[in-house]
């Protein structure tokens, strides 16, 4: 796979020495391919929304919101494919990930072919339940959204009965569209499945624990998307990351550092909040003196382990339940605050992007929590498109670390 070949990644700069990261992009960039291949049904879901029922079902997740957004805005840079969404009367308001993913599944130039609309509505914005509503009604395809109580402890017990009777129902209308019965078998084998791939993320960010860290900023994002499908090979997946993680350790042990690392001591940055599409942005924290230490975009997808015995539904349950992007905002951070501090960074960034305000909605909130529990310094940025405003955030990315470095 030759990276080069599209417009959006000519401008981004990768680790070409790192074999094993071949592997993982082929496999996100052939799923249309795949999935026709398998001839299962395809549930689309949120980038956030849990994976393993899908799979117990026996039909393929999907994350359009990162897929259809990475090959038509980042790769191909179309960014015109905005309006196919705006034309057909979505507001210009939402925020760039969706309004692609709109434009895409609305003009029929999705990557993959959906059967179904399946996601998880907890403690965000409407903009997730809107965008799902407008992409069934444009397909004529079936759509079900299941709650995620609030978290608090103190209806733990009234919250678990709740939504277990949702994974209850959910797996039923599964079922329905795809005909495989989901038993305790079934869901057993798809936790299984899904706790491989989390210990290997686990895995991962402990290697960046250390003081040479062995993966660029850019790759370790782009691998950590990947957790939201599962690129539709659990298996697979587990086995290119496995391949990765060989490899790491082997620079380790060869004490070679990153090739998109100074050479001088960098500023270790932990990064937080909403993704970003300006893929550049990660070039830019090594171009400026710094080294990406961990990321909290997909965290709530692997931030611990279901448990595999006992029942599995009351499992998943209580794992959903306490999904860190599912708490409100100080339990979130409170949550986030020991992931961070295990990966020693010296300054933190927390990301927002236009139309979609989450953690930095409460900017002064999350600043004071860092502070006193990190006392490290914090950096919000806000992006766009790819190209819309990165002279900007280049420009404080770049002042931010020679400050703190």
């Amino acid at each position: 796979m030759n990276l080069s070949d599209s417009p959006g990644f000519r401008r981004l700069r990768f680790d070409r020495d790192l074999k094993a990261f071949d592997g993982l992009m082929s496999l996100f960039l052939s799923a249309p391919q795949r999935v026709r291949a398998s001839g299962k049904k395809v549930v689309a879901k949120g980038a956030l929304s849990p994976v393993d029922l899908i799979y117990a079902a026996g039909a393929l997740a999907y994350d359009p919101y990162t897929h259809e957004t990475i090959v038509h805005s980042v790769m191909n840079e179309k960014f015109n494919i905005v309006n196919d969404a705006v034309n057909a009367g979505v507001s210009s308001d939402f925020n760039p990930w969706n309004l692609v993913m709109l434009g895409a599944v609305i003009s029929k130039k999705n990557e993959v072919p959906i059967d179904m609309y399946s996601t998880a509505c907890g403690c965000w914005d409407d903009q997730t339940t809107k965008s799902w509503q407008i992409m069934s009604q444009a397909t004529a395809s079936p759509l079900r959204f299941w709650e995620i109580p609030r978290f608090s402890p103190e209806i733990e017990g009234w919250a678990m009965g709740y939504l277990v009777k949702e994974l209850q129902q959910l797996l039923e209308w599964m079922t329905s569209q795809t005909t495989q019965a989901v038993t305790d078998s079934t869901l057993r084998d798809a936790i299984r499945s899904g706790n491989m791939l989390r210990l290997d993320m686990l895995e991962i960010m402990k290697l960046l624990q250390l003081p040479t860290v062995p993966i660029s900023a850019l790759e370790l994002y782009i691998i950590q998307a990947v957790m939201g499908d599962y690129a539709q090979d659990p298996l697979v997946l587990h086995v290119q990351y496995r391949a990765l993680i060989e490899e790491l350790e082997e620079r380790i042990t060869r004490a070679i550092p990153d090739p998109g690392v100074p050479p001088k001591k960098p500023l270790r940055i932990y990064f937080m909040g909403e993704e970003t599409q300006e893929l550049r942005v990660w070039n830019a924290i090594e171009d400026y003196g710094g080294v990406l230490v961990g990321l909290d975009t997909r965290l709530s997808l692997y931030y611990d382990l279901v448990r595999e015995d006992g029942s599995p539904i009351e499992n998943l349950a209580r794992w959903i339940w306490k999904m860190p992007y599912n708490l409100p905002t100080v339990e979130r951070i409170e949550a986030t605050i020991p992931y961070i501090k295990t990966q020693n960074p010296d300054a933190i960034i927390v990301s927002s992007v236009v139309g979609s305000r989450n953690l930095p909605g409460a900017e002064r909130l999350v600043k004071d929590l860092i502070r006193d529990e990190l006392g490290v310094p914090v950096l919000f940025i806000e992006t766009a498109l790819p190209l819309e405003n990165i002279e900007k955030v280049e420009y404080q990315i770049r002042a931010f670390i020679e400050i703190n470095r």
